[in-house]
């Protein structure tokens, strides 16, 4: 008798539990962040490429000797 009941409250567990749809609605949320960010690559790549060419040439630049503020001109 006491193996029904156990299985009883086991079966009864899994049936009313609502794990699976909070699952679902977790893989909804993670499927709609991913879409929000591929949308913004999107939009923001062109811009933020021409921002790290733009910085990697100053940096390159600098280095070069060209130096037109030199506080101790020779």
């Amino acid at each position: 008798m006491s193996v029904l009941i156990s299985l009883s409250i086991v079966l009864r567990f899994y049936l009313t539990g609502n794990r699976g749809a909070v699952a679902v609605e977790y893989a909804f949320l993670a499927a709609f962040i991913a879409i929000v960010a591929a949308a913004g690559m999107v939009l923001v790549g062109p811009e933020l490429q021409q921002f790290f060419t733009d910085t990697g040439s100053a940096v390159f630049n600098a280095g070069s000797g060209n130096f037109t503020n030199d506080p101790f001109p020779s």
